[in-house]
């Protein structure tokens, strides 16, 4: 399985919004607003310039959206819910990213394509890109034991369990690898 990523672009906000309004998506966003509007607004003129928004492929086939930002960032900005905080409250690196992320289609979930994408999105975007984010985080609600386990499967160690404002979060963490000596 070849996994690739690239920067999402205008005509990709149709798919996108199709994605976060999939039944086995949305119960996961609940609670956040998955209009048009809001999908115009949150994935393409945002301005939080801080968030970099990515499509992912598998095989050349648009697969899912995931997105990365730097922690601190996040833990700043007044919009944001206090999940970054906690975060840092909790021993995660000043240096960290975090991560959000969605498989669009029911057909590619349970097949591991969800820890594939991770997986890869961390070693060729986050830590490939950013030489300066040394962890990266992620924190899926605690009843959504997929997203978790994809997480674990793609390298990630749960850290806690977080608020995360509309039920508990498992907050999971990965380390940049060390240098090869």
């Amino acid at each position: 399985m070849e996994v690739t990523f690239r920067r999402l672009v205008e005509e990709d906000l149709p798919q996108l919004h199709r994605w976060l309004n999939e039944p086995g998506v949305v119960r996961w966003w609940e609670g956040d607003d998955v209009s048009w509007e809001a999908v115009v607004r949150d994935h393409w003129t945002d301005p939080d310039a801080y968030v970099e928004h990515w499509i992912a492929l598998v095989d050349g086939r648009e697969v899912g959206w995931i997105q990365c930002y730097a922690a601190a960032d996040a833990a700043e900005d007044p919009d944001e819910p206090e999940e970054a905080q906690a975060w840092l409250a909790l021993g995660v690196d000043t240096t960290a990213a975090g991560i959000d992320y969605l498989v669009g289609d029911p057909v590619d979930r349970g097949r591991g394509v969800g820890s594939a994408v991770i997986r890869a999105f961390v070693d060729q975007v986050v830590f490939g890109l950013h030489p300066g984010w040394t962890q990266v985080c992620a924190s899926p609600y605690v009843a959504n034991e997929a997203s978790w386990r994809a997480l674990g499967r793609a390298g990630f160690s749960h850290r806690a369990d977080v608020d995360g404002g509309d039920g508990p979060c498992r907050l999971m963490v990965r380390d940049r690898e060390p240098p090869a000596t």
